[in-house]
């Protein structure tokens, strides 16, 4: 590859800058404005000084340096801020807005106006998913719609999640809809096209395969099964699944030669005009055309603006260079669709891209050298984000992207592409194409799932943010040098470096001496985990269901010990036998070393069949119920634990609620109370045994009604309430009452729903609470 011009490395730079300064913006860290604007200053005295020496090559690499610093200040400014979230109120809606993506049966709306029956205003620029909604992207519309807030989380993680724009909300329609604002043409031919192109394959081949060719060829991700796609995934061969720039430069770089060779037969054309010329100035709306067709896809738009830009310099008589076409495509992404800037799927296109353009030419007679070199770099240049997301980095992915992806490439994709043509023409057409497209796909996914079983580079621990950036420098570090000596210690201080940041977490998340506990956010359920002084874990109910098919044990917990790097939990503490208590306990157990669990012993005394008492059962784990645990100190180092309620034994005359176990933790002068969901009669009780006060209470029942009473707060006087429940439930939890009488009692109140996730900690004297959202309210 010719070394790049100037002008060719200032683009390269300002996109380097801003793409740069929009991801980390989008990771909340912004750079204030004063910083921003003094250090401007000074990066365009140092441009124009770089600009004016006479020495070619060193000043112009600093002025690209500075124009990337320059651009990154751009890009701050560009991001989208990811810490916004407004919740979208549950219920039925009149929804306004405009539809940014669609499928087949459903459609993603961006909220422009409307607002409940109740009369609750749905927040304007939120994304939702509308089942049953069938409009083309671009079109404005008044819909009815039943709305519900998709579950999010907030918990305070060494491993914070990707920043990436999320749907608010997911729902159907009730009603027809009213268009307000008709699509352009353009997109309604596209939507038309897509989903005539989407039935034909399904009536055409079979279920699996079909999926194979929505997914590859239209990009419709939810088509593939999930073992399907997580071995494709497995096997480092993701890119083949997503429309990139692989599929532009097979299917409109495949019709561009087409149309070249046959110009290059006209006389008539070849008389006046160059016909390769001409041709690659039509492969232009070919391109744009495919990734209007796929729609709301930003590694496609990014392939077929890289390659317009180079089709149009080849026909107005220019030679592209790779760096620049490249950079210039990502800047104009960027500007068309600066929301576009956190996604994963835009990250990893650009980052593959870069790798591919600055990797030296290939050779004629090394093709298989040429092509691991270009496979180990996109692996190196995606690995930060791919093993940030999805915790693994199959190494069987450089061999298999030699192996495999030839296959897709010259066979799996063009016998897709021909068969959905023939098809979409006329479904006879496409008969004898179909077994062989049905062979090739069968032995694509084989193949996926023969470099899938390779363990190598598979479930590595979630990296905190030291260990990410120090795989980032690591990798571009490794990428910018071909020296051997040089990668080689490149790989020996990173080496070092996430050793170093292991034990670092191993020994914070481990520290003795100190209590803390951790609120979780886990939706509408309680779920707690206490780093007892002496280095073991104690959690305290898992959560529960808080909507269909979410597991707040596998969304919530497991990650949460995974990035915390405890693989045991000594002591499991179920305070009482309800779904939204022990809905994540089943996730927990089964990935997760337990020592020893305490119950009320309710379920398996009035349910042994139930789901409770068979989880336990089968956990093979010892437990214990009241009649052990009441009535003394259990020691835990300094700290102490003891059963306040249900004692001796729980009372069959009560509900769960009334039997939670209610746990009095002390350490040094420092005392919290867990109190599960205990109400009235329990409280009672409590009160009767004159705690006194305590520094920490999570309140009883979700803030409801029915619990947190005034008799009990005057005797405990917490100076810390922690409510947990699930944002815009159902129940009104916590109720207005309640919240208002925890603020007046407490000198600090705080409640999951709002501040997210909140620890607090303690050597046995001074108290730190830390939310990870927002601050106490009094």
């Amino acid at each position: 590859m010719p070394s790049p011009s100037r002008s060719t490395g200032a683009l390269a730079a300002i996109a380097v800058g801003l793409l740069a300064g929009a991801w980390i913006a989008g990771l909340g860290w912004r750079v204030p404005h004063a910083w921003m604007a003094s250090v401007a200053v000074l990066g365009i005295g140092g441009l124009l000084a770089a600009s004016t020496a006479t020495s070619a090559a060193r000043p112009a690499r600093r002025a690209w340096v500075v124009l990337a610093a320059l651009a990154s200040f751009v890009g701050q400014g560009l991001a989208p801020p990811m810490d916004l979230e407004r919740a979208v109120p549950r219920g039925v809606a009149r929804l306004e807005g405009r539809v940014e993506s669609a499928g087949d049966d459903a459609a993603v709306v961006r909220i422009e106006g409307g607002d409940t029956l109740e009369g609750a205003a749905l927040p304007r620029g939120e994304r939702v998913l509308v089942r049953g909604l069938r409009a083309p992207p671009g079109t404005r519309l008044r819909v009815l719609a039943r709305l519900s807030p998709r579950p999010t989380f907030h918990n305070p993680s060494p491993h914070p999640r990707w920043p990436s724009p999320r749907l608010a909300a997911s729902g159907s329609v009730r009603s027809t809809p009213e268009v307000l604002e008709p699509a352009r043409i353009d997109a309604r031919v596209a939507w038309a096209v897509r989903r005539h192109v989407s039935r034909r394959l399904q009536s055409t081949l079979s279920p699996s395969t079909a999926a194979l060719g929505r997914t590859v060829l239209l990009g419709e991700r939810g088509a593939l099964d999930e073992g399907t796609r997580d071995s494709i995934r497995g096997a480092g061969l993701s890119h083949v699944l997503a429309v990139s720039g692989l599929h532009v430069t097979l299917l409109a770089g495949g019709c561009v030669l087409l149309l070249g060779a046959l110009l290059c037969r006209i006389r008539a054309v070849t008389a006046r005009v160059d016909a390769r010329r001409v041709a690659r100035l039509l492969g232009i709306p070919l391109a744009l055309g495919y990734a209007a067709l796929i729609g709301d896809a930003p590694s496609a738009w990014r392939a077929a603006i890289t390659a317009s830009l180079a089709w149009a310099l080849a026909g107005a008589g220019r030679r592209p260079h790779p760096v620049g076409v490249a950079a210039g495509a990502a800047l104009l992404c960027a500007a068309l669709h600066p929301d576009d800037l956190p996604r994963p799927g835009f990250a990893l296109s650009i980052l593959a891209t870069a790798a591919i353009v600055t990797a030296p030419g290939a050779r004629a007679d090394a093709l298989w050298r040429t092509g691991i070199t270009i496979a180990t770099r996109t692996m190196i240049a995606t690995a930060p984000i791919v093993i940030w997301l999805f915790g693994s980095l199959p190494l069987a992915g450089v061999v298999a992207n030699v192996v495999v992806v030839p296959l897709a490439t010259l066979l799996v994709i063009p016998a897709l592409a021909l068969h959905a043509a023939l098809a979409s023409i006329a479904p006879a057409l496409a008969v004898p194409t179909a077994p062989v497209v049905e062979a090739l796909a069968r032995s694509f996914v084989a193949a996926s799932e023969v470099f899938a079983a390779v363990p190598l580079g598979r479930d590595l621990p979630p990296p905190t943010v030291p260990q990410g950036v120090i795989v980032a420098v690591a990798c571009a570090a490794w990428l910018a040098t071909e020296r051997v000596r040089p990668r080689l210690a490149i790989l020996a201080l990173a080496a070092l470096g996430l050793a170093g940041a292991e034990a670092h977490l191993v020994t914070s998340e481990r520290a003795t001496g100190r209590l803390r506990v951790t609120f979780l956010d886990v939706g509408q359920g309680d779920g707690a985990l206490v780093d007892l002084p002496d280095g073991r874990l104690l959690a305290i109910d898992a959560g529960g269901a808080v909507g269909a098919g979410v597991d707040p044990g596998a969304r919530v917990v497991v990650p949460l010990l995974r990035a915390r790097r405890r693989d045991r939990v000594d002591l499991l503490v179920l305070s009482h036998p309800h779904p939204d208590h022990y809905g994540g306990m089943a996730a927990l157990l089964d990935a997760i070393e337990v020592g020893e669990i305490w119950d009320s012993g309710q379920a398996a005394s009035e349910e042994p069949e139930g789901a409770v008492a068979s989880m336990l059962r089968r956990s093979g784990v010892r437990v214990r119920g009241p009649a052990e645990l009441c009535g003394r100190e259990h020691h835990f180092g300094d700290a102490t634990m003891r059963v306040r309620w249900p004692c001796p034994e729980h009372d069959p005359g009560w509900g769960p609620n009334e039997n939670s176990l209610v746990l009095d933790l002390r350490y040094g002068r420092r005392r919290f109370l867990f109190t599960g969901d205990a109400e009235a009669h329990a409280e009672g009780g409590l009160v009767a045994q004159t705690l006194g006060r305590v520094d920490v209470l999570k309140v009883a029942h979700h803030g409801s009604r029915t619990s947190s009473a005034a008799a009990l707060l005057d005797v405990l006087r917490p100076r810390v309430a922690i409510v947990s429940a699930g944002r815009d439930n159902r129940f009104g939890h916590p109720h207005p009452e309640v919240w208002t009488r925890l603020r007046r009692a407490s000198g600090c109140a705080l409640r999951t729903d709002v501040n997210g996730g909140v620890v607090v900690e303690t050597d046995g004297e001074e108290l730190s609470v830390r939310p990870t959202r927002g601050r106490c309210s009094r």
